[in-house]
Formats: structure tokens, sequence, C-alpha cells
């Protein structure tokens, strides 16, 4: 995994600090056979992440509430809850905001397009995923995800914060990048489509129809859809949820015909455990990933699009 060093001037003599950004296997203390994944700069662990705080070209996102927030967060870390980032469009929860909103909403964070963006949750769950891959269709390419979020550091006794850090607002300019989005027009356009993969990332019940997932009205999968339940993606370790091994994810998404050289588009059902998979597949290297954002909550219930139980 490559090392990212930033030198700083110190205020007082011409001292340079170098602050590394550990992106790199660093044994025990550092994130299991980390160097295994396919893009292992995509994620750090707690040790890597306490290395550079404080370093003002890293900016830590906290993707949960607002009350978690204010109860202890990771020292500078930014109040982003994932819900702004989203809303509603044609009746539908949860869709990607427009992104002249996000702009004005990340450039009010003293967030640059230069910035390496470290993004946390409570575990490496669904909140952190969704706004890792919000900044990726943004077109921000400096981005890790916390292993193990909050939990993990917690667990560790490493230092918490109260309260929100100084923010200096400023301008930011996206570079959308609409090859990891999809809309139904999109999905329907390709579905059965030999060269595309729909991947639904729901509960097994969910993609048979035992169960409507909730406030969709039909039951069942988009026709042809392969499933890999998102919670298979993560285990245990000392007390908090991480992902799992390149080994494991690897073979679990090769036994479920999720193959690399397709297109894979995510879903759920309202596009956050379909996050969750996106990065996953990035981690691994899948080159062509998309996640179709409205998912079943808007599939299920339009009665034109076709269902499959």
């Amino acid at each position: 995994m490559g090392c990212a060093i930033v030198m700083r001037e110190m205020a007082m003599g011409s001292v340079c600090v170098l602050a590394i950004l550990a992106l790199v296997a660093i044994g025990p203390e550092g994130v299991a056979a980390s160097a295994d994944y396919a893009r292992p700069d995509l994620l750090v662990s707690t040790h890597e992440l306490a290395n550079v705080l404080g370093d003002p070209t890293v900016k830590v996102l906290d993707a949960r509430g607002p009350e978690d927030y204010a109860a202890g967060r990771i020292p500078g870390g930014i109040s982003l809850p994932v819900e702004q980032t989203r809303y509603v469009e044609r009746g539908i929860p949860g869709i990607l905001a427009p992104i002249e909103d996000l702009e004005q909403l990340i450039g009010g964070l003293g967030i640059r397009p230069t910035d390496t963006m470290v993004v946390y949750g409570e575990v490496v769950g669904v909140r952190a995923a969704r706004l890792f891959w919000t900044l990726e269709v943004l077109g921000h390419t400096k981005l890790r995800v916390l292993n193990g979020g909050m939990s993990k550091w917690a667990k560790e006794g490493r230092p918490i914060s109260r309260g929100a850090p100084l923010l200096l607002p400023g301008r930011y300019a996206a570079r959308a990048d609409w090859t990891k989005y999809a809309d139904a027009a999109y999905v329907l356009a390709r579905n059965g489509s030999p060269d595309v993969v729909l991947l639904d990332c729901r509960s097994r019940r969910e993609w048979t129809g035992e169960v409507a997932s909730k406030h969709v009205r039909r039951g069942g999968r988009i026709p042809g859809a392969r499933n890999v339940d998102w919670e298979l993606n993560l285990t245990s370790e000392g007390g908090a949820q991480v992902l799992r091994s390149a080994q494991e994810l690897t073979r679990l998404y090769a036994d479920a015909g999720v193959g690399r050289d397709k297109e894979i588009v995510t879903y759920c059902r309202t596009g956050r455990r379909a996050a969750h998979t996106y990065l996953v597949l990035r981690l691994l290297g899948y080159p062509r990933i998309r996640v179709y954002d409205a998912s079943m909550i808007e599939w299920g219930n339009r009665p034109e699009l076709p269902i499959e139980k």
C-alpha cells in the first residue's frame, strides 16, 4: 500500500513535521491482512488514523446522527450525518441530493477537493459506506473508510472529544462521476444483459419475496438479481464489527457468480446496504460498480416495473 507523507512547517522555527498517513500494512495493530485488498488505500485502521489526527489536510467525517456525535467523537471529527446528503424526490425517500446542494453542504464544512477524507460511523456499516459512495459520485478521489468505526476506536481506549471543531467554510466544486450511479431507467434498460450483474444486498427472505421490505408494496426482487446479504461482509474483531478478510470476501462474491469482468449494479431497499456492498467490491478491485440509488423503495412501488419471486 502506498504511503502518503504530508509535510507541514510548524509555527515556531523551520522544523518540518512528517505526518504519515499510515496506509500501509502495519502488523497486529493495523487491519488484519489489509494489504490483501486490491484497493487497501480505501480503508484505514484506528491505529493508522490516530497517527494523522491534527493534520489539516485530513478531514475526519462523522456520518452518524447529531446525538451520537454530541455524545463523543474522534478528535477533529466533523459532523456530516448521511441523512443530510439525501432528500425526497417524487415521493421516494433517501435519494441522492442534487450536486449543487452537496457542494454547498461540504464546502460549508471547510472541506476542499484536495483534502483526504476519512469517513466513519458507529461501525464500518451502512452510514459510512453510503457517505463514501456519495463522495465518490461527487468525484472526490482521496477517500478512506475507518474499519471498525467509532465502536472500535472507543473500545481501544483512544481519545474521545465532545463539541464541534472550528470550521472555516469555503467553496467546494464537485466533478460528478455518474459511472457510479444508476436509476430505474438504467437498470431496466440493462436488465438481462450478459455484461451486467444485478446484486441484491438485502436479506435472503427479502430477496425471495417471502417478506417485503419496509414500505415496499411488492415483495420480490428485480428479475435475474443475485443475492449476497450485506451483513455477510462483516465479522467481529476485539468486540467490534470490521470487514472480513479479502480472501473471505473474494470467495463470497465469486461463489455468488459476481464476476469481475461484469458491470455490477447493487441495490437494496433505499441504497444504504447497497452502498456497503459497493464499498466492499471497490476494496476487492471490481472495476465497474454502480449503486441503484432508489432501489426497491422505488422499484417495488412502481407496478409497471417487473418483479420476480
